[in-house]
């Protein structure tokens, strides 16, 4: 039987080194598209497989796949927002076709155009949790602490909110308190936007982190991870309400320890 063989368009942070991890637990072929810009170098450790391109160079990264034979492909870690809206000194042909195409400078929506152009080139792309399925939670409380009353009013308060945020493409977090919202996310980030909650309404803050209603996992799923965890804890905040099903808890077992140890409490909603 031939060993699958899958890339891996691997952005920053943990997210891509948990893949490569569990791709090669399930003996997993793996072939990584790493940015010079964003990816960690311990990427390379991890993978059979590693290709250095920079940001914007869609043509090279096709190439690179046709050579290496990959049709199916994963996307994991982020790359930061910002740097769209500056430069891209390395842009090829093809990358600057798609982003005159963009309908705005938003994430989502040109990540939505790079899934098109490489659907129409003769690759699959994955849900972005598809190695990591144990990781996603079905819906209940995930620690030790259940959610208080009040908790789950902020959270249901929240819910709405982060969706709507979403749903604008503008972010996937809302910080609320005392039936008010504190903060909403934007190019900072979940970590950023929590703890400027806290410097904002100092403790007692409640963490909303849902996506659009029929989101595209393939490239927009929400991630819950330690840092998470950790900003929270700096900030204050007492709870975290996410999406069922459709949340990536990264590192689970250590998230959820961690949640514990601080006395947070997580649910997840269908």
């Amino acid at each position: 039987m031939p060993v699958r063989r899958i890339g891996l368009i691997a952005g920053n942070r943990e997210f891509p080194l948990h893949v490569a991890r569990a791709a090669r637990a399930l003996g997993i072929d793996l072939v990584a598209i790493a940015l010079h810009e964003e990816t960690s170098p311990e990427l390379s450790a991890l993978v059979p497989a590693i290709h250095w391109i920079h940001l914007g160079q869609v043509g090279t990264l096709l190439e690179i796949l046709q050579r290496e034979r990959v049709t199916e492909l994963v996307m994991a870690g982020q790359v930061h927002p910002s740097r769209v809206t500056r430069t891209l000194a390395h842009l090829d042909a093809q990358g600057a076709a798609l982003m005159a195409r963009a309908a705005t400078g938003q994430g989502r929506d040109l990540l939505k155009l790079f899934t098109e152009f490489l659907t129409h080139h003769g690759m699959t792309l994955l849900d972005s949790s598809a190695l990591l399925k144990d990781w996603v939670p079905e819906a209940g409380v995930l620690t030790a602490r259940r959610p208080t009353a009040d908790e789950q009013a902020a959270i249901a308060f929240g819910r709405a909110k982060a969706e709507a945020l979403a749903a604008a493409g503008i972010g996937q977090t809302v910080v609320v308190k005392a039936k008010a919202v504190v903060a909403v996310e934007g190019m900072d980030g979940t970590d950023a936007t929590i703890r400027r909650a806290g410097q904002i309404a100092g403790p007692g803050t409640v963490v909303v982190k849902f996506p659009e209603p029929g989101h595209d996992r393939r490239f927009d799923i929400p991630v819950v991870g330690v840092s998470t965890v950790e900003a929270m804890a700096a900030a204050g905040a007492t709870a975290l309400g996410m999406a069922a099903g459709a949340t990536l808890l990264l590192d689970r077992p250590a998230v959820l320890a961690l949640a514990d140890q601080h006395r947070l409490a997580l649910v997840a909603l269908a």
